[in-house]
C-alpha cells in the first residue's frame, strides 16, 4: 500500500511539474508576444554565461557570438564546456535566469553540434554559409537566409567575433577615424540585432555620449581591420543617443523604435513577428 501510495505522490507531483513547466513556458511565450523585446540585452552580457541544456544539465558557456551586421543577424553562438568549443543557432537559447541561459534541447544533442575550431578564427570562415547551414540544421533551426539560393551557399559579408567586434575602430568615407564601437544590443530568442552601440571620438564633439545605430549603416573595410559609415557628425547630432552610463531601458520597444525611425529603416520586431529575408548574400 505505502508503495502504491508513493507511486501516486510521484505521479501527481511530476504531472504537476509537467504542468508548471507548460505553464511558464506558455507565460514566456505570452510576455514575449505582449513585448517583443523582453529577451533583449547587450550583448556583451552574455560572455561567460552558464548554459543550462533543457534536461537541466551545464552544457557550457558562452565563449563568443558570431554576428552579421549586413543581416542584421546572429549567426550562431559559441560555446565552450571545458575546451569542447561548438556553435548553436541562437533561437535555441531562450530565457534566462541570472547568470544562466537556458536551452531548448537535451545535453545528448549538443555532442552532435558541429565544432567550432580553430581554423574558424579567420574572419572569411566565420560566414560560410554552409557551416552555418549545419549548424542550424543540426538542431532543427529554420535557414532563415534560404531564398532562390541554397542555404549551404555563399557566404555573408560582414561578420565578426563580438570579442572583435566590440572596440573595433570606426572610420567615416574621407578614412578618418571618428570613434568605436562599444556594444551591441541583440535579442537572442529571434537571432536578432537590434542596434549597435556607437562610441564617438572626442573630436566629433558630441559629449560623453553614445548612439544607437542599425547595424548594417556599418561596411568592413577592404583590409578587414575596422568598420566604415557614411553618417556624419551632423546627422548623429540629432540621432537617439544617451549618456554612457545612464543606458535606457533596451527591453522597452520604444527607444528601438525610434533609433528605426530615424534612420529611415523598418522595424523587424513591429513587422509580421520578425520575418525577414537578408540580402546580405
Amino acid at each position: 500500500m505505502k508503495l502504491k501510495h508513493m507511486k501516486a505522490v510521484w505521479g501527481a507531483t511530476a504531472a504537476l511539474g509537467a504542468s508548471l513547466m507548460v505553464g511558464n513556458a506558455q507565460t514566456a511565450a505570452s510576455n514575449i508576444s505582449a513585448n517583443p523585446l523582453s529577451q533583449a540585452e547587450r550583448a556583451a552580457n552574455l560572455y561567460n554565461r552558464q548554459v543550462l541544456s533543457s534536461d537541466n544539465q551545464k552544457i557550457g558557456k558562452v565563449e563568443n557570438v558570431v554576428l552579421d551586421l549586413e543581416s542584421e543577424h546572429i549567426l550562431y553562438v559559441v560555446l565552450n564546456d571545458n575546451g569542447n568549443r561548438v556553435a548553436v543557432p541562437p533561437q535555441v537559447i531562450g530565457q534566462t535566469t541570472g547568470n544562466t541561459l537556458h536551452a531548448n534541447f537535451p545535453k545528448s544533442k549538443i555532442d552532435r553540434a558541429p565544432k567550432f575550431t580553430s581554423n574558424m578564427e579567420n574572419p572569411a570562415e566565420l560566414g560560410q554559409a554552409a557551416f552555418v547551414s549545419q549548424v542550424y540544421q543540426a538542431f532543427g533551426a529554420k535557414a532563415w537566409w534560404q531564398g532562390n539560393t541554397a542555404a549551404n551557399q555563399g557566404s555573408f559579408h560582414n561578420v565578426h567575433k563580438l570579442n572583435k567586434l566590440i572596440g573595433m575602430n570606426v572610420e567615416d568615407v574621407n578614412n578618418s577615424n571618428i570613434g568605436k564601437i562599444s556594444n551591441v544590443v541583440v535579442d537572442m530568442p529571434s537571432g536578432r540585432l537590434l542596434y549597435v552601440v556607437f562610441a564617438p571620438a572626442s573630436k566629433m564633439n558630441l559629449g560623453n555620449n553614445l548612439y544607437a545605430m542599425p547595424s548594417d549603416a556599418f561596411t568592413l573595410s577592404r583590409d578587414q581591420s575596422h568598420l566604415v559609415t557614411n553618417i556624419d557628425q551632423q546627422k548623429l547630432a540629432a540621432a537617439p543617443h544617451f549618456a554612457s552610463n545612464s543606458w535606457p531601458n533596451i527591453n522597452d520597444s520604444s527607444f528601438a523604435s525610434q533609433v528605426y525611425q530615424y534612420y529611415g529603416k523598418q522595424a523587424w520586431f513591429n513587422n509580421n513577428n520578425g520575418a525577414y529575408q537578408p540580402t546580405g548574400r
